[in-house]
Parts: structure tokens; C-alpha cells; sequence
């Protein structure tokens, strides 16, 4: 399902049209902005095998399926960056011992953000400010590799089966070169004996026809060599997908405890100004 809904998300203009796109997808959605769990999915295949089968909450299949992070993957892939943190956090600089947000998670006593957060922003090199953004753009980076290595693994598929089909031929050329000598009886008969490794030779050269019919065939060999070179990039753009998938994985954890940092030192700023009010 993740891997449907990362694919409307790219085609995607704006969070309707992803909406609308999602039904033209086989994706149904339950998606309800007044309610504090406004977005759910299912595969509409899943829903024709099972009737009574239960919508999946976005928040279940992860951070990045949420309507916001949604959204913003969309703008992502448009070009457009336009993630305003809701509090603003002042980085002076990067440097640690002069990065404010830093200075007061480790001065207070009841901090809620983790250490952990901290660890992986300085990771990154990052600023708070930075965090969500660049776990937006590492997702949509994420989203198009995986793309990328579905298509080099279709392509070493159909590479192998042209190398396969190409050795057959070359099989059964001397039979096919054979019958194309003969003439009169002598092809007819000869036609009959070997009449189901003709068969196969007409088909197999037919489905080589289909992926070469105006160009010369190359040799299996020359296609192998290519194999390698596919596997190779496949290994390189692997790793660097699985690079990607973590630090999306590790930025979204920061994310998330940068927001709930943010929403426990507004609740308590709001607690003493009450406090503050009522003396």
C-alpha cells in the first residue's frame, strides 16, 4: 500500500487532486479534517476480498503518510519548499555551544526532547529548523530510488530472457538454415521431422523481433556484459536507497520530538502566564 500511495503522491498537483487520484488508483480513503484522526487507507482489492476488512490509519503506516507530511512531499516534488515551523526556533549558528534550542534542552531539567533528536541533527548537520524539511526531501528522494530500482530490476529481467532466447537460437539455427536449403520433398520431409524445433525457432525469433525490429540483434554476449553493468548500478543506487530510508526513518524520530518539544514548552508558557494572571 505504501508503495501505491508514494506513486499518487508524485503525480499528485495538490492534496484534492491526490484525494481524487487515490480512487483512480484502487486506493480508498476515508478522509475527515475535523477529526483528530483525519486519514485512513485501503487497497481497493483488499476491500473486494474482504468486505469487512478495516481501513488503516495513516499514522500506522508511518510519519510520512500523514495528510501534513503528505502535503508537503507533494510541494517537495513540485520544487517548492514551504515548511514554516508552527514555533520558531533561533539558530544563531550551527556551532553547538552557540545553538540556542541546544543551549535550552540542556539547561532544562524536564526537557522532553531526547538526546537522541540532538544526536541525529548534529549527524546530519542540521538545525532544528532544517529537521522536517530535509526528512520531507530525503522521503521524496527515497520514493524516486525505489522507482529507479524497480526499473533496473525489470530491465535485467527482460535482459536475461533475451540472452536466453538469443542462446536458443543460436541452438537452433543450423536446423532453421537446413530447411531453408531444401527444396520440394526433401523440405517437406525434413520439415516434418523437426517441425516442433522449427515451431519453437519461428517463436523465439518473433519475440526477439518485438525488442529489436529495426536495428541488428546483438550478441548474448555483449547483453551479459550489459547485465553486469545493471547489477553493478543496481548495488550502488541499493545502497544508496537504504542510506536514504534511514535517514528519512532517523530525521522523521527528530521531527516528531522537535513537535512534541515545541507543543510541551508552549502548554507550559501558557501555565504560567495563567499563573502569572491569577497572582
Amino acid at each position: 500500500m505504501k508503495f501505491a500511495i508514494d506513486q499518487v503522491v508524485k503525480q499528485s498537483e495538490d492534496f484534492d487532486d491526490f484525494l481524487t487520484k487515490c480512487a483512480e488508483n484502487g486506493i480508498l480513503v476515508e478522509y475527515n479534517p475535523d477529526h483528530k484522526i483525519d486519514l485512513k487507507f485501503m487497497l481497493a482489492e483488499q476491500k473486494e476480498r474482504n468486505p469487512r476488512a478495516k481501513f488503516t490509519r495513516a499514522k500506522t503506516l508511518g510519519w510520512f503518510y500523514e495528510t501534513e507530511q503528505i502535503k508537503k512531499c507533494i510541494e517537495q516534488y513540485k520544487g517548492a519548499m514551504i515548511y514554516v515551523p508552527k514555533s520558531k526556533i533561533r539558530v544563531i549558528t550551527p556551532k553547538a555551544d552557540e545553538n540556542k534550542f541546544v543551549r535550552d534542552a540542556i539547561d532544562r531539567a524536564n526537557m522532553k526532547l531526547t538526546s537522541k533528536a540532538l544526536n541525529i541533527l548534529s549527524k546530519y548537520g542540521l538545525t532544528p529548523d532544517e529537521a522536517k524539511k530535509a526528512a520531507v526531501q530525503t522521503f521524496s528522494r527515497r520514493t524516486v530510488l525505489a522507482q529507479e530500482l524497480n526499473q533496473l530490476a525489470d530491465e535485467i529481467r527482460e535482459r536475461e530472457e533475451q540472452v536466453e532466447i538469443i542462446k536458443k537460437l543460436r541452438e537452433l539455427r543450423p536446423i532453421y538454415t537446413e530447411y531453408k536449403s531444401l527444396t520440394g520433398r526433401k523440405k517437406e520431409k525434413y520439415r516434418k521431422s523437426y517441425d516442433a524445433l522449427l515451431q519453437e525457432y519461428h517463436e523465439n525469433n518473433q519475440k526477439i523481433l518485438k525488442w529489436y525490429p529495426y536495428s541488428h540483434t546483438p550478441t548474448a554476449e555483449r547483453i551479459e556484459s550489459r547485465i553486469e553493468e545493471l547489477y553493478a548500478e543496481r548495488a550502488k543506487k541499493n545502497a544508496e536507497y537504504n542510506a536514504a530510508k534511514q535517514k528519512a526513518s532517523e530525521l522523521s524520530q527528530a521531527s516528531v520530538e522537535i513537535e512534541n518539544y515545541l507543543r510541551q514548552e508552549q502548554s507550559r508558557d501558557q501555565l504560567k502566564r495563567k499563573r502569572n494572571e491569577l497572582e
